[in-house]
C-alpha cells in the first residue's frame, strides 16, 4: 500500500505520464545492462578453482543453476521492456512483455531472490557456501540475487501491464517451475550430484516436499503479482476519473 501511495502528488494526482515514462525506462535500461553485464562476467570472467568447483560437478554447465537461467530471462525480459517503449501500446512486443512479466519475470525473479536469501539467513551453507568467498565477487552475488528485487518491483510500479488469464500466465509459471525441477533430476541422474547443497541435506522425504513448497511459493509470487498489479491499475483509474473533476472544481473557484 505505501508503494502504491509514492504514485501520488502530494496534491493527490498522479505523477505525470513523462515522468512515469522516464522512470520505467531507466528501470528497463538498469535491468537489461546490469544482468548482460554479470551474465557476461560469470560465463567468460569468473574462473573457480578446482577444490571450489571440481569438474565432476560440471554437467549442465551454467544453465543447471537457476540463478543463470533467471539472469538470462531477465536480460531477455528488459531488453523486450526496452523494445515496448518504442512501440504502441496494443503492439504484439507490448503484450509479449506483458505475459513474460506476469508468467515469468516477476514470480521468477522474485522467487530467486527471496529463496536465495531465506535460505542464507537460515544456513548459507545451503546455497552459497563461505568457501565460495573470496573467489565469487560479492557484487556479482548481489547483481544475481539481490537487484531482480527492486527491479521487478520497480517494473510494477512504473510499466502498466495487461495480465494473461490465470489459466495462461499460472500454466506457464507451473510449466517453468515443474520444467526446472526435471532439469535438476535429469542433472543428479545424468552428473551424480545435486545442483544446490540444500538438496544434499535433505532426506528423501524431506526433499519432495521442499521442491513442493518451491512450486507453492512460485504460484503464490504469481498471484501476488496479478493482485498488485491490478490493485496499482485500480488505483491508477480512480485518481485518472478524479482529477477531471478537481481540475473543473479548480476552474469554478478561480471564476
Amino acid at each position: 500500500i505505501c508503494l502504491i501511495h509514492f504514485y501520488k502528488r502530494k496534491e493527490g494526482s498522479l505523477i505525470g505520464d513523462q515522468t512515469m515514462g522516464v522512470l520505467s525506462v531507466l528501470v528497463h535500461v538498469c535491468g537489461f545492462t546490469s544482468f548482460a553485464f554479470a551474465i557476461y562476467y560469470d560465463a567468460y570472467i569468473l574462473k573457480l578453482p578446482e577444490h571450489i568447483h571440481p569438474k565432476s560437478e560440471s554437467y549442465g554447465g551454467l544453465a543447471k543453476y537457476l540463478t543463470f537461467l533467471n539472469m538470462c530471462l531477465q536480460c531477455i525480459f528488459f531488453f523486450v521492456c526496452l523494445l515496448a517503449d518504442m512501440s504502441t501500446n496494443n503492439s504484439a512486443i507490448k503484450r509479449v512483455k506483458d505475459v513474460m512479466f506476469a508468467s515469468a519475470a516477476f514470480p521468477i525473479g522474485i522467487f530467486v531472490g527471496v529463496i536465495f536469501w531465506g535460505l542464507w539467513s537460515i544456513n548459507r551453507e545451503l546455497i552459497f557456501p563461505a568457501k565460495l568467498d573470496g573467489h565469487f565477487p560479492v557484487w556479482l552475488n548481489h547483481l544475481m540475487h539481490t537487484t531482480v528485487l527492486p527491479l521487478q518491483i520497480g517494473e510494477l510500479l512504473f510499466s502498466s501491464h495487461k495480465y494473461p488469464s490465470r489459466i495462461v500466465g499460472g500454466g506457464i509459471t507451473a510449466l517453468l517451475t515443474l520444467g526446472y525441477l526435471v532439469w535438476i533430476h535429469v542433472i543428479y541422474h545424468y552428473g551424480g550430484f545435486w545442483v544446490y547443497p540444500v538438496f544434499r541435506v535433505l532426506t528423501p522425504v524431506t526433499r519432495p516436499a521442499f521442491m513442493a513448497l518451491c512450486c507453492s511459493m512460485g504460484f503464490a509470487f504469481y498471484i501476488l503479482g496479478e493482485k498488485l498489479n491490478s490493485l496499482i491499475n485500480k488505483e491508477v483509474e480512480v485518481e485518472a476519473k478524479q482529477a477531471p473533476t478537481k481540475k473543473s472544481r479548480k476552474a469554478k473557484k478561480d471564476i
